[in-house]
């Protein structure tokens, strides 16, 4: 199992969204930590502070995530609804 971990952004985020679409994150989230494998590709053309970030689609919204499997940490980079998060970056 995965240890998750925020960063501030995503906090903000997340205290943003209706309770039923945060419920809804956190069951994912529960999924994500025990079968990371479900993020199999890195966004491409990211700058460089950026680099190896993930997409997981959750209804809506996207998470943005980075994987680190050698220390199994999920660190949480921001969640949006997708018209907006991609402007974002």
């Amino acid at each position: 199992m995965y240890r998750i971990v925020t960063t501030r952004q995503f906090d903000e985020d997340f205290r943003k969204l209706e309770h039923d679409s945060a419920v809804r994150v956190i069951s994912k989230l529960e999924r994500l930590s025990e079968h990371p494998e479900a993020l199999r590709f890195p966004l491409k053309h990211m700058p460089r502070d950026l680099k190896g970030l993930h997409k997981y689609r959750i209804g809506d919204y996207r998470l943005l995530l980075w994987i680190d499997n050698k220390v199994k940490v999920l660190t949480l980079y921001a969640i949006r609804h997708r018209s907006s998060i991609y402007k974002s970056l």
